[in-house]
């Protein structure tokens, strides 16, 4: 492995004062979607519980509770878009390794609600903070085991610190250097059994990269051998130099991330793609889940293990295909609402979930990394079934969202946190319309000053 010089990066970041229009178009929408996925988190009971225990509020630069409060949220609904995945996505099971956008929001909306920050300029520092973060993820392997929060995250956090404060080159190579030196290196099995704490991991990489803006601009040392000794061998492996700075500017890594439809694991979205395209095959009138005798589903081995019926958290339940059928069906959608306590309590979705069989498909499980397939056949108790196939899940880029979808995501997952007077316009701005140049900032300021006006229910 060569080494690794991160003062190109830091270069580039610092020195990028406009965005090709393709890209800052996709980052305006990956933003909308963040904050939708964040605002959503917190209509959760266990965050609100964790800002209460942790303290929210605070102005400084770092505000331990709120940062560390607000990343979870924007990954509790498990919609964390803006992925990527290793060339070498073969390996088992088929994890991205980097999730930048939820580790950069918290720093981001924290700067906009206490200091002038006009939409383009957020979008621009979100945009190369996430790109960066990707761009880290991309060119390394993630070792078969852990989990990827925390890991290229705090990369992320520490480049949009960096950027609001106006920090200059040398400041952010040190800085990204501070941050790749505190990995979480946390195991998957947690989430898969359940575990929220996996939220967590978010909140404190994002915690720890921008503290590591603040080191670095004190002129705390780092050392670039630590950086390629996690992301090289100890947490990942591969790191690819070129992966990292090659073709910055040119080659945008946040065009090849995708935007999640759905909150729950990015293993279950092809599955319930099919059974959505099986239903609108159906003959006859529209499928009601009660008419539903049973689902077949197929699908590659790692999602096909993801088949439980009793959930220990609403995060187990986003890691089940069959829940998530059963409330994809129930809902029409699956954001916020679906996986909250209430929701998941129905008697009936339990027992439409323990209708739906899964089993992988051996030459789904061969057509990795290529390809993410899945099969749903749908049985109904009159007699009608519908066959149908995918091949991945909509939401990558050969397959994207449209803008309505995103906006539909955003508007069910925000739910009343946002009064209308900011929530419309802040859709209008990053869906591509015009808007106020402090769109984005107004709403920022509505979420977290103070931020106890977000919690939509008492404790």
């Amino acid at each position: 492995m060569s080494g690794l010089d991160v003062s190109p990066v830091a270069e580039f970041v610092t020195s990028t004062a406009t965005l090709p229009a393709e890209v800052a178009t996709a980052g305006r929408l990956l933003l909308l979607d963040t904050i939708g996925a964040l605002a959503g988190g917190l209509r959760y009971p266990p965050v609100q519980a964790l800002g209460r225990a942790l303290g929210a509020g605070g102005h400084g630069m770092v505000p331990y509770g709120r940062t560390v409060t607000l990343s979870p949220a924007a990954t509790w609904l498990d919609a964390d878009s803006g992925g990527a995945f290793h060339p070498r996505g073969d390996r088992l099971p088929p994890v991205p390794t980097a999730h930048p956008a939820p580790h950069a929001l918290p720093v981001l909306l924290h700067e906009a609600a206490r200091q002038q920050c006009a939409n383009a300029e957020l979008v621009r520092v979100f945009v190369l903070a996430c790109e960066i973060g990707l761009r880290f993820g991309v060119g390394t392997s993630l070792r078969p085991g852990l989990h990827p929060h925390g890991i290229h995250g705090p990369i992320a956090a520490a480049v949009a610190a960096c950027l609001l404060h106006g920090h200059d080159a040398a400041t952010t190579a040190r800085a990204i250097e501070l941050a790749g030196a505190m990995l979480m290196a946390a195991t998957l099995a947690v989430p898969m059994a359940g575990g929220t704490v996996r939220n967590l991991w978010t909140g404190l990489g994002a915690w720890y990269g921008a503290s590591a803006a603040v080191w670095a601009a004190s002129g705390m040392p780092s050392a670039t051998e630590v950086l390629i000794d996690l992301l090289g061998v100890s947490v990942c492996t591969e790191l690819s130099p070129d992966e990292v700075t090659g073709g910055l500017g040119h080659r945008w890594r946040i065009l090849d991330s995708y935007l999640k439809p759905y909150a729950c694991a990015r293993w279950v979205h092809p599955s319930l793609d099919a059974v959505l395209l099986a239903l609108r095959r159906l003959p006859g009138a529209p499928a009601r889940p009660a008419d539903v005798d049973r689902i077949e589903v197929q699908t590659f081995a790692f999602a096909a293990s993801l088949d439980g019926v009793a959930p220990t958290s609403d995060l187990h339940a986003r890691f089940s295909v069959p829940l998530s059928v059963a409330a994809l069906l129930h809902d029409g959608h699956l954001h916020a609402d679906s996986y909250l306590p209430d929701g998941l309590a129905r008697p009936s979705l339990s027992a439409l979930a323990r209708r739906v069989r899964l089993v992988e498909d051996a030459a789904f499980s061969a057509a990795l990394p290529r390809q993410r397939p899945a099969r749903a056949v749908v049985h109904l108790h009159d007699g009608r079934n519908a066959c149908a196939e995918v091949r991945g899940a909509r939401g990558d880029p050969g397959s994207p969202l449209s803008v309505a979808e995103v906006v539909d995501k955003f508007t069910h997952n925000v739910g009343d946190l946002l009064p209308v007077e900011l929530r419309d316009p802040l859709v209008r701005v990053l869906s591509g319309g015009t808007g106020g140049e402090d769109t984005v900032a107004a709403a920022a300021r509505a979420l977290l000053e103070p931020f106890e006006k977000v919690r939509s229910t008492p404790p």
